[in-house]
């Protein structure tokens, strides 16, 4: 049982790192095909509840099927069709929240310094620091959502690592 244990965490580790050097390599592929598997999945599920609506026999209480399964057919497409766009959609989106954060936090540190703060401009700088990073989510999404893949895939690697060379020494360790 051990054995397959140790064996169980070596590949998953062995996988792990190389999942993440894919996401360092290539994030934009990996990117693609997210959105390709999410599309395809969509695409399949909504074909699913349409034909449950069918079998179903039609009735006015299963309509709800129908009107899924149309909204989930248009949702699966359109991520096939389209996935940089949707990728781009979600850094774009963060970064006009952090914008309109920061222009908050700038309020809020002017607001210090007429109240007689010393320190208002920490603040200031920080919130400055903080509409500089939601500008750049939002005038280049792709480019920060491939960043943000990297990051991830940094994090298989070191994970997929770290446990491996911890699954070796425990297992040294145990054979003594």
């Amino acid at each position: 049982m051990l054995k397959y244990f140790r064996n169980s965490l070596i590949t998953t580790s062995v996988l792990y790192t190389l999942l993440g050097l894919v996401l360092i390599a290539a994030p934009g592929k990996a990117i693609r095909w997210a959105c390709f598997l999410i599309g395809a999945v969509t695409l399949w599920y909504g074909i699913s509840r349409i034909m449950a609506y069918r079998k179903s026999g039609m009735e006015y209480g299963q309509r709800f099927d129908l009107f899924i399964g149309v909204a989930l057919i248009v949702l699966g497409a359109f991520l096939l069709v389209s996935p940089r766009f949707v990728a781009s959609m979600i850094p774009a989106a963060l970064g006009l929240y952090i914008l309109v954060d920061s222009a908050s936090a700038i309020k809020r540190a002017l607001d210090m310094k007429a109240l007689g703060f010393d320190k208002w401009w920490g603040s200031f700088i920080s919130a400055l620091v903080l509409a500089m990073f939601g500008a750049v989510m939002v005038l280049n999404p792709f480019g920060t959502l491939e960043a943000l893949i990297r990051f991830v895939g940094v994090g298989f690697v070191f994970d997929g690592v770290s446990t491996l060379v911890n699954t070796i020494l425990a297992d040294r360790l145990y054979r003594g």
